[in-house]
């Protein structure tokens, strides 16, 4: 067993952003929540890591504008202050500027050899706005909704495992009702297993809450077009759920050595790796 930090232990525990790169790549896994504790006998120098760490793709960069902005909203709404339409939009425009000025330096893609042309920001921005109005045109449905929770890091236990979870809105109805509620800013799909998201939501909610699972609703609020996918869960299917996050974390951790974690290149994804740098199948993937 690899030589760890201590502290790695205490910040290890599974989540949805990391299920997701785990099943995408897990060499990408490797050098994103190991590879910087390594104390010994490292592959890849864990300061270069730490330093990849610091890019990020575009294609999260213009969700995670549109999610700060919506934030910055929904927190002037639980002060009862008034949302403001016109100030959003401008600083979410200032925020696709400040990106513009540098060129995309920090964007992952640009940093393994992309340019990034001028209408990627005027993609963006215009997406942006979309989503921004579509927020506020649906925002007075969740006028009645109890302000709970939103953009804040939480985290429980099932069995030994440590789950992390991050919800958008939490709120709650009048009848007592708890709704979980994620904006989604790209394609109105399922194609990174929504479903399995939503139901850590509840099994979060369910015991910092001590709610029923009949008392818990999820949706996803598709910003590009308004619509609204709801989902409820059985207890059973929340007990499939738990099984299937103890057995994926059971083996995210069954090994901490570098050739256990195969990479699966293909030319988009490492395009938008941090590590394709120091990851040896990189260059296969980008042919």
């Amino acid at each position: 067993m690899a030589d760890l930090d201590p502290f790695f232990s205490k910040i290890n525990s599974w989540s949805f952003t990391r299920h997701r790169v785990w099943n995408r790549c897990q060499r990408q896994y490797y050098y994103e929540y190991i590879a910087p504790y390594v104390k010994t006998g490292a592959v890849v120098d864990p300061e270069k890591i730490r330093w990849l760490k610091n890019f990020t793709s575009k294609f999260v960069v213009q969700g995670q504008l549109i999610h700060d902005i919506i934030d910055q909203q929904i927190q002037l709404h639980c002060e009862n202050k008034p949302m403001d339409l016109a100030g959003a939009l401008a600083a979410f425009s200032k925020k696709v500027s400040r990106y513009k000025d540098i060129g995309g330096e920090t964007f992952t893609e640009y940093h393994n050899g992309e340019k990034i042309t001028g209408a990627f920001y005027t993609a963006i921005e215009e997406n942006g706005k979309t989503c921004l109005h579509t927020f506020f045109g649906k925002w007075p449905d969740y006028t009645t909704r109890e302000c709970l929770r939103h953009e804040q890091f939480d985290h429980f236990s099932i069995g030994d495992v440590g789950v992390t979870v991050k919800v958008d809105f939490a709120g709650k109805m009048p009848d007592g009702t708890l709704i979980l509620t994620d904006w989604k800013t790209g394609r109105d799909d399922d194609e990174y297993e929504t479903e399995l998201q939503m139901a850590a939501y509840v099994l979060w909610a369910h015991e910092f809450y001590q709610k029923s699972a009949d008392e818990i609703k999820t949706e996803l609020v598709f910003l590009k077009t308004g619509a609204t996918k709801p989902y409820s869960f059985y207890l059973e299917q929340l007990r499939e759920v738990e099984e299937k996050i103890q057995r994926e974390f059971a083996a995210m951790n069954a090994s901490y050595v570098y050739g256990d974690f195969p990479a699966r290149p293909s030319q988009r994804e490492c395009m938008s790796c941090k590590f394709a740098e120091v990851c040896p199948e990189a260059d296969a993937g980008r042919n």
